[in-house]
């Protein structure tokens, strides 16, 4: 979903210029301004709050994994989740958001129309390496729960 609303935005946005520069008439207004307006507006409506919101969460998290619980910290929340009774582990790799390692399971639609960038299920975001940490929380649980 990401990335369709950068491209309708781009195309939009080209379209829009290009129609703009080739007004003749001086001082009236492109009939084209008019006609892509909305699109731009609401390209810029629906994806500007989904960037703002995956960098606010993104911005002062903390995570640590111990032996028997993940904590997550972030602006005013914190989760703490124990390792023998977690039942849901989904690595996800996005364009915008990086790979994020979710522990409960999400909505449908969620994150559709830019305007619910976060997730209320706990996750660990933007990981500089996932598929290690993935790979950590895996063990922990299985140890966790006597496997």
């Amino acid at each position: 979903m990401d990335l369709f609303l950068l491209v309708f935005l781009l195309v939009i946005g080209l379209f829009f210029v290009a129609a703009a520069a080739g007004t003749t008439t001086p001082g009236a207004p492109p009939p084209a301004f008019l006609f892509f307006f909305p699109f731009i507006f609401f390209g810029v409506f629906l994806f500007g709050p989904r960037v703002i919101t995956l960098i606010r969460e993104a911005s002062g998290a903390s995570y640590a994994v111990t032996d028997r619980r993940i904590l997550i910290r972030n602006r005013g929340r914190f989760v703490e989740l124990d390792l023998a009774t977690l039942p849901y582990l989904e690595m996800e790799t996005s364009w915008l958001a990086g790979p994020t390692i979710y522990f409960g399971q999400r909505g449908m639609y969620e994150g559709w129309g830019g305007m619910y960038g976060g997730s209320p299920a706990p996750a660990l975001r933007g990981l500089a390496d996932a598929d290690t940490v993935y790979r950590i929380v895996s063990d922990a649980r299985a140890k966790a729960r006597g496997r």
